[in-house]
């Protein structure tokens, strides 16, 4: 029987002296591989999943593992800041099993199809853009029941080539799409959790509601799904949520929608669904400011809403204009208002690092975080990830290091005009604290963690690897 193993690899940025900090970050598995297993074994094949990055796996023990199945093939999925831990699986398993034939995916294959393949040659072949349908195709051309050259979004080598096959067009239907495998996963939910402090109580779940992003920011890679917004059903996504309730007992739910809110006439007609069903089930998404407004946010509270991040970026509208954020301060304020007068949680995602900032722009970003009613702040670096219109900008420009392993959000790779990276890191740790270490936001952790003994726990222990650490 054909069989295949599908590997999440851990994340170049982990090394031993940082684990102290898991359990404080999100641990949900991947979707992608999930959905792509539901469809591969759909279709007849043997499959296994790897959570790597979720279970703070190794790279030896990814390999361990991997080679324990004896599997055919092996599938992984690469983001920019997994693709050389990917590619170090690869290689290593190559060593010991040269038969065994390696396939990647994900956004950054997509995005960088020749470059990448040039680069790792340990890779066999890959898959662009969205993979359920297009692996299938990949597969029954290995295995001779179709013409290579022919097999939409496939990346393979000719000779000394790299040849990328025009892209298969995007799934209409989402519905046609069965669960994602969760059952594949064998300690889940209990090994699987969201970042510290960000949810109520779990078990914990992530799912996706819909695919695709209209809006045109110059920062967010799109290459996968594309801008054209596709959503499952209500009925769909019910059926899906009442399962996870009733066979895994989830208590909350992660959206991971890129544009939870795109059609606001959409998600009205889910939260009412969930209203009525009365699952008990908390949940967070991620919306644009301009997609709520206070019935849209009292409904989703009903339906059980319990946080929302916005993307808000940067208090500086004229970096936001620059950007194509399409959005207005004044219209985030209101926003962020309604949410806390709806009684949910609000989490703005910040970046810092922008070609344009300066001290100027980000005293205004401190200020506009600091007279906001926000619960939460996200910030990170500006990073140009390959698939987007920055990256396109900035690649090949002396100001930007190109360093894929580092490409995580964590890290200075790109200089300002007007700034120093040393600069910069300053006033990373500068607005971290300034909203953080204020009585309101100090005392609403608190409550979060008397009520949650799962946060707690989380805390305790990862300060105990602090103490002990080295």
């Amino acid at each position: 029987m054909n069989s295949i193993v599908l590997v999440n690899p851990p994340y170049s940025f982990w090394s031993p002296e940082k684990n102290y900090l898991r359990p404080f970050i999100g641990t949900l598995p991947s979707l992608g591989l999930l959905t792509l297993a539901g469809v591969l074994r759909k279709g007849g094949y043997s499959v296994k999943i790897i959570e790597s990055a979720s279970l703070g796996l190794s790279l030896s023990q990814t390999v361990d593992r991997v080679l324990l199945e004896k599997s055919k093939y092996l599938g992984l999925s690469c983001t920019t800041a997994s693709v050389d831990s990917a590619a170090h699986i690869a290689r290593t398993i190559k060593e010991k099993n040269p038969e065994i034939l390696i396939f990647v995916g994900g956004p950054h294959i997509t995005a960088l199809p020749v470059e990448t393949f040039h680069r790792y040659p340990e890779f066999d072949f890959g898959i662009l853009g969205e993979g359920e349908v297009a692996f299938g195709d990949l597969l029954e051309a290995i295995q001779g029941k179709k013409e290579l050259s022919r097999v939409e979004s496939a990346v393979f080598r000719d000779g000394g080539e790299v040849r990328a096959n025009p892209r298969r067009r995007f799934i209409e239907n989402l519905d046609e799409l069965p669960f994602p495998a969760y059952d594949l996963l064998p300690s889940f939910p209990r090994a699987y959790r969201p970042p510290f402090l960000n949810y109520s109580k779990g078990p914990t779940a992530s799912l996706t509601s819909s695919r695709g992003c209209p809006q045109t920011c110059t920062f967010c890679d799109r290459s996968v799904f594309g801008n054209r917004y596709r959503y499952f059903s209500e009925d769909y996504l019910l059926e899906l949520i009442s399962l996870l309730r009733q066979n895994y007992g989830i208590q909350h739910l992660i959206f991971t929608d890129d544009q939870f809110a795109a059609s606001p006439s959409r998600l009205a007609r889910l939260c009412e669904k969930l209203a009525a069903a009365n699952l008990k089930i908390r949940w967070n998404c991620d919306a644009r400011v301009d997609s709520v407004d206070p019935e849209l946010l009292d409904l989703m509270k009903r339906a059980g809403c319990w946080m929302i991040s916005y993307g808000i970026e940067s208090g500086s509208q004229e970096i936001l204009d620059q950007i194509q954020k399409g959005i207005k301060l004044d219209r985030v304020e209101q926003a962020l208002c309604w949410t806390r007068e709806a009684g949910i949680r609000a989490k703005g995602l910040f970046m810092i690092g922008y070609p344009q900032e300066t001290e100027k722009t980000l005293n205004q970003t401190l200020s506009f975080i600091l007279r906001c009613p926000l619960d939460e702040i996200n910030l990170s670096f500006l990073t140009p990830y390959p698939g987007t219109e920055l990256y396109h900008q900035l690649k090949g420009s002396p100001d930007f290091v190109e360093d894929w392993k580092r490409m995580n959000a964590l890290n200075c790779l790109l200089k300002p005009g007007a700034l120093s990276c040393e600069t910069l890191e300053k006033a990373y740790g500068k607005l971290i604290r300034r909203f953080y270490m204020r009585p309101g936001i100090t005392f609403s952790y608190l409550g979060l963690l008397l009520r949650s003994p799962e946060n707690c726990a989380r805390l305790a222990a990862g300060l105990t690897g602090w103490i002990f650490r080295g």
